[in-house]
Formats: C-alpha cells, sequence, structure tokens
C-alpha cells in the first residue's frame, strides 16, 4: 500500500523536488509505504535508464506517533541537488543530509537550534508575562 501524499487541510502538500541526474541515474524523493519502509517522507529512488527502480533508501527516520494524524507528521525533502557525485538533500525541519549514490550511505547534520524566543514582546516593546511551570 504506497502512500501518495495529498493536502489535508491539516497539512500543505509536500514542496516539489525535481528530481538529480548523475551518470545516466536519475534520484528523486518517493513516498514510502508505511508496512514496507516504515515511514513515508524520507525515501530517497535511484532509477536507471529505462526507468527501473535500482534501489531505495530511508534517507532519515522520521517515526509516526500513533496519537496524531499521519499526514501532518510526514517531513518531505524540501531540496535536492547533486554536487560532487554526491546528493545534497535537506528536509522540511532544516536537516541536511549527503547521500553517496556508489555505497548508498547517508551522513547528515541535524536542524539549527531554534533561536530563543526575545523576553520583549515585539508588539508592546514590554518584557513578556510568563505563566510559572
Amino acid at each position: 500500500m504506497t502512500h501518495t501524499p495529498e493536502p489535508s487541510a491539516s497539512r500543505a502538500p509536500p514542496p516539489r523536488v525535481p528530481p538529480v541526474f548523475i551518470a545516466g541515474m536519475r534520484y528523486a524523493q518517493v513516498p514510502g509505504d508505511l508496512e514496507t519502509d516504515g515511514q513515508v517522507g524520507g525515501i530517497l529512488a535511484a532509477y536507471d535508464a529505462s526507468n527501473r527502480e535500482v534501489w531505495r533508501l530511508k534517507v532519515y527516520e522520521n517515526p509516526r506517533r500513533p496519537e496524531l494524524e499521519g499526514d501532518v507528521q510526514d517531513v518531505w525533502f524540501r531540496s535536492l541537488r547533486a554536487e560532487g557525485g554526491k546528493l545534497l538533500i535537506e528536509n522540511e525541519r532544516g536537516e541536511r543530509f549527503e547521500v553517496d549514490p556508489a555505497t548508498q550511505r547517508v551522513s547528515g547534520r541535524p536542524a539549527p537550534a531554534p533561536k530563543p524566543q526575545s523576553d520583549i514582546d515585539p508588539t508592546s516593546g514590554q518584557p513578556r508575562i510568563r505563566k510559572p511551570g
């Protein structure tokens, strides 16, 4: 059962990320299957010149929490590009990954830490009131 990403009331459609070509192979983000891939987003596939899927790779983990709606938890590629024979991927969380197509090895960096929220309200210029706990 392959999941086809559809827009919902709670989530915008996944970003459109064009495929990348290296040495006659096409690399593209594909929707994963929960049963076989274990997740929906974060899956990269390689295709040969005859458009046959050669391999599929989970670039990053994206486990789902059963108590939450599934599609809002999916994390898709934001960008995919080739550089020096490697595939560079950034996901919707801002995490960056490098995939070596020859070895199918993934290395990555976590998303940058969010900037701390200012203690000054930008509208009023007054200190924010924080509730204890």
